[in-house]
C-alpha cells in the first residue's frame, strides 16, 4: 500500500494574488478533490482545515453563527477541524470567539434555532436569552474582523507551508486524477489484505475444530 504525505496545492495564478484569491484557490482545489471521490485522508490536512475555516467565515458573514451551525451538518467532525485550522493559522481571537459561540448556540433549543434562522421570535414574541447571546457574539464577530484579519492569516498559513506545491491551472486536474487513482489502488490493496487475513483466520479455525 502506498503511503504518501499530501501537500497543500495552490495555482501559479493565485499564489501571488490577493489573500482572498489564495484562500479561494485552495477551497476550489479541495472541492475538486471531493468531486473526484477523494477522502479527507487523501488530502492535505492543512488545506482541509483552511477550507473549513473559510467556510465558517463565509457562513458567519452571511447569517451569523447559526447559519454556520446549520450548514455545517455533522459538526462533531467539522468543529474540531475549524478549531485546529484557526489555531494553526494563529487566529487566536477568532478561535476564542468560536468556542464561546459553540457554547452559546448549544443552549438554543432546536425549535428556537429554526425560528431564529427564519427570523421569527418565540410563541410569546419574546426573544430567548440564548438567542440574544448568540446575537451578541455575532456582533462581536463583525467587530473582530476589523482587528484580526482571518483571511490574511489563512492565506499566509497556506503560502508558508514548507511542502507547498504550486501548479499551473491546467496541471491541477491531472494531479487530482493521479491522486484518485492512487487512492483507488490503495483501497483495492487494503480490501485484498483484509480478505487474505479473513481466509487465514478461517483456515486456522477449521484446522483446530
Amino acid at each position: 500500500m502506498t503511503t504518501t504525505h499530501h501537500p497543500v496545492v495552490l495555482t501559479s495564478s493565485s499564489i501571488g494574488g490577493r489573500d482572498e484569491e489564495v484562500v479561494e484557490a485552495n477551497a476550489a482545489i479541495i472541492d475538486a478533490m471531493r468531486k473526484a471521490m477523494l477522502r479527507l485522508e487523501d488530502m492535505s490536512p492543512v488545506a482541509v482545515r483552511s477550507c473549513l475555516v473559510d467556510f465558517y467565515l463565509s457562513q458567519a458573514l452571511e447569517g451569523g453563527f447559526a447559519q454556520y451551525a446549520v450548514m455545517a451538518g455533522g459538526r462533531i467532525a467539522t468543529d474540531p477541524l475549524v478549531r485546529e485550522g484557526m489555531a494553526g493559522m494563529g487566529a487566536t481571537a477568532h478561535l476564542d470567539l468560536f468556542n464561546r459561540a459553540v457554547e452559546a448556540y448549544g443552549a438554543v433549543s432546536a425549535g428556537t434555532a429554526a425560528s431564529y434562522l427564519a427570523g421569527r421570535s418565540g410563541e410569546s414574541g419574546a426573544v430567548p436569552g440564548a438567542v440574544l447571546r448568540v446575537d451578541e457574539l455575532d456582533g462581536e464577530f463583525e467587530e473582530l474582523l476589523e482587528h484580526e484579519n482571518i483571511t490574511a492569516l489563512n492565506a499566509r498559513w497556506l503560502r508558508g507551508q514548507p511542502d507547498l506545491l504550486v501548479l499551473d491551472d491546467e496541471e491541477v486536474g491531472p494531479y487530482i486524477q493521479r491522486l484518485a487513482a492512487m487512492a483507488l489502488e490503495d483501497a483495492r490493496e487494503a480490501a485484498g489484505a483484509r480478505e487474505s487475513h479473513e481466509r487465514a483466520v478461517a483456515g486456522r479455525s477449521a484446522r483446530t475444530s
